[in-house]
C-alpha cells in the first residue's frame, strides 16, 4: 500500500511538468487552445535598443511584440539589425511574436518565448528571460538577446483582435498589448 501511495505521489508530480503553472482552463469548459510556435530567428546580439533616438536602459524591461503585418515587421528588423538574415514571412497565414531582453553590458543574458496558449479572446505567451547571477564572472561584451516566433493565424480560436500578455515564467505580467488575428 506504501508502495502505491508513492507512486501515486510520484505520478502527479511527474505529470504535472516541470517549470511553471499549467494553462488555466477556459471558462466555457474547454480548456486552453495551446498555439503551436516555430523559432524564426534568436540570439545574443542584436542592436536592438542601441540606436533608436533615446536607448533603452540597460535595467528596462524585455520589449514584447505581437506583429500581425509587413509593415511593423520590417519597423522591427530595421531597428534590430540582427546579425543574420530573417525569413521572409507570409502574414497572411502567419503572426510573428518577439521578445528582445535590451541592451546589455555583459555575456550571461538570454530571452526565449516558451510557449502560448489562448483562453477566449486573451492569449498568454510565457517567456523565460536569464541573466547571470550577482557578482558571477562574466565576459564584458555588449549583446541584446532576443527571439522571434512564428504562429500560424488558424492555430488561433476565435480571431479578431486579440490580447496578447506577456508574462514571465514565473507568472508575474511583462507586457500587455493586442494584435490582429
Amino acid at each position: 500500500m506504501k508502495a502505491m501511495a508513492v507512486c501515486l505521489t510520484f505520478s502527479l508530480v511527474f505529470l504535472s511538468g516541470c517549470g511553471g503553472s499549467p494553462p488555466p482552463a477556459d471558462d466555457a469548459g474547454g480548456g486552453p487552445r495551446i498555439i503551436p510556435l516555430e523559432t524564426l530567428a534568436e540570439g545574443a546580439s542584436s542592436d536592438y535598443g542601441r540606436i533608436d533616438e533615446m536607448p533603452v536602459p540597460e535595467d528596462a524591461p524585455p520589449e514584447c511584440l505581437a506583429i500581425d503585418d509587413e509593415e511593423e515587421f520590417q519597423r522591427l528588423i530595421s531597428l534590430a539589425y540582427f546579425p543574420e538574415p530573417i525569413p521572409e514571412v507570409d502574414f497572411e497565414s502567419n503572426i510573428v511574436m518577439a521578445v528582445m531582453q535590451g541592451p546589455k553590458n555583459t555575456a550571461g543574458y538570454s530571452i526565449s518565448i516558451t510557449r502560448a496558449f489562448q483562453v477566449g479572446g486573451e492569449v498568454t505567451v510565457e517567456i523565460n528571460a536569464v541573466e547571470p547571477e550577482p557578482g558571477s564572472m562574466t565576459a564584458q561584451v555588449l549583446t541584446s538577446p532576443y527571439h522571434l516566433v512564428l504562429a500560424e493565424r488558424a492555430s488561433f480560436e476565435p480571431r479578431g483582435e486579440l490580447t496578447f500578455i506577456f508574462v514571465h515564467q514565473h507568472g508575474d505580467t511583462v507586457s500587455q498589448l493586442f494584435a490582429e488575428v
